[in-house]
């Protein structure tokens, strides 16, 4: 029999019951700590697999028991359970080695008695999966935040690549929240939007009488990101010429404006973006080597959507959460025929396609549950509306059909009805919490996705 999971828990006795009883069902024994000293003479005798330690206990310096955790027992993971979970500062503990969060109410209970488990089989735990605006519990994508998270409080130019759709923006506006320069200006700009001649303008700024046109004197979009972080997205389509001359105003951090003689105190970050390859870019000569070195000091790589299929369902649910909000419609989730083709799919517009699919389906959608007719020709070829078993299978494969069929739609009614609360589900449906567990993982239905929409 598998042992009981060791948790020390820094908590006064309000939160004890609570604890215990989900301890009861989880398997795991409990330790509690009142006291900084409590804390550090139960770690200097046992060793734990997991410290929770509440927020707002007085009496307790959770910063000092990081500390021994981290000397002493490197592989204990360390939660913080609160109450009304501030991103800011969570944000600032998870990079001071906390895990991740667990939230209570006001009576101590915890907001649902399987977050403990639930973030933990799936590697999620709070903030890493949904990380400021990004979605994503794989490899690839945990990766990309340990990077943000170790870049942004740097000072250097961070280049962005990955195909068109994979969420490049969010990445440099996620660099920029969590830098020094937060407070000041996020300016993007996309070179591919501009011609040559309104481009240098429009970056540089220009004096009265500049050109034809130039009626007033106005500044360009990098003097306005001055102290802040300035985005060029699609870098590979800005001109070789302007290159240059962006490389020299990175270099002396100052400019001047079209028709002016003034130089202008210039300091910004430069995060860059591209689609394309960037050594085929230097060697069809579209980007100039001296600038690329100039941007590329770190490369961030965006996996595209076939390659982090495990976050596809996730993505899914979230877009489908995103837009039934802007509908009448009552659609419980995805049929699993659906989740299918999606995983075969292999994305080329990748997590923009997705969210335009699940868009599209929602609008189209007749049943409570997205079908496969739903989907468009390319997704899902052979899909046509269905309302009985097609005869092109066995009488075993209808029954087997049906029998799912009902099975799904029968487990996402008791997930809506008890907002994804699997004590309660298997209380009405007469199963054990194990057997509720084992086929919502067969019908791929995340119960965090209906704890989510209360």
């Amino acid at each position: 029999m598998k042992s009981k999971t060791k948790v020390l828990i820094l908590s006064s006795m309000a939160h004890q019951d609570a604890m215990i009883r989900g301890g009861e069902v989880l398997r795991i024994n409990y330790d509690f700590a009142g006291s900084t000293e409590q804390a550090s003479n139960l770690l200097q005798h046992h060793r734990y697999d997991l410290v929770v330690a509440v927020s707002d206990e007085p009496l307790i310096d959770i910063t000092a028991v990081l500390q021994m955790i981290t000397s002493h027992h490197s592989a204990t993971k360390v939660l913080i359970l609160t109450e009304h979970p501030d991103e800011t500062e969570l944000l600032e503990l998870l990079q001071r080695g906390f895990t991740g969060f667990l939230q209570h109410d006001r009576k101590h209970h915890l907001v649902d008695g399987d977050t403990m488990s639930a973030r933990g089989s799936n590697g999620c735990t709070g903030i890493p999966c949904h990380f400021d605006g990004m979605l994503g519990q794989s490899e690839p994508m945990q990766r990309v935040y340990e990077v943000i998270r170790n870049v942004a409080r740097a000072e250097v130019n961070v280049m962005i690549t990955g195909e068109s759709g994979t969420g490049k923006e969010l990445v440099a506006r996620s660099i920029h929240k969590r830098s020094r320069r937060s407070s000041e200006a996020f300016v993007p700009i996309n070179c591919s939007a501009f011609p040559e001649n309104l481009f240098e303008a429009e970056l540089f700024g220009y004096e009265k009488g500049a050109f034809t046109g130039a009626a007033q004197r106005k500044i360009g979009l990098l003097e306005y990101a001055h102290k802040g972080t300035f985005f060029l997205d699609e870098v590979c389509e800005m001109p070789v010429s302007l290159q240059a001359k962006l490389l020299r105003v990175l270099q002396d951090r100052q400019l001047r404006h079209l028709g002016g003689n003034e130089l202008i105190p210039v300091d910004v970050r430069l995060i860059s973006a591209s689609n394309r390859q960037l050594e085929s870019a230097l060697l069809e000569n579209r980007l100039r080597q001296d600038f690329y070195f100039r941007l590329n000091v770190v490369n961030i790589h965006l996996p595209p959507l076939r390659e982090r299929k495990e976050d596809i369902s996730l993505l899914a649910y979230h877009f489908l959460e995103k837009y039934l909000h802007a509908t009448e419609k009552d659609i419980l989730g995805f049929d699993d025929d659906v989740l299918d083709a999606f995983e075969r799919y292999e994305w080329p517009g990748n997590v923009r396609e997705l969210e335009n699919v699940v868009e599209r389906a929602i609008t189209l959608a007749t049943e409570n549950v997205i079908i496969p007719a739903d989907l468009p020709p390319n997704i899902h070829p052979t899909a046509k509306r269905r309302h009985h078993s097609g005869p092109n299978m066995t009488l075993i494969e209808a029954k087997q059909r049906a029998v799912d069929e009902i099975e799904r739609k029968y487990l996402l009614s008791l997930l809506l009805k008890y907002h994804g609360n699997i004590t309660n589900l298997a209380r009405e449906s007469g199963m054990s919490r194990r057997n509720v567990h084992r086929l919502l993982k067969r019908h791929r239905l995340d119960p965090e996705q209906w704890r989510k929409r209360y």
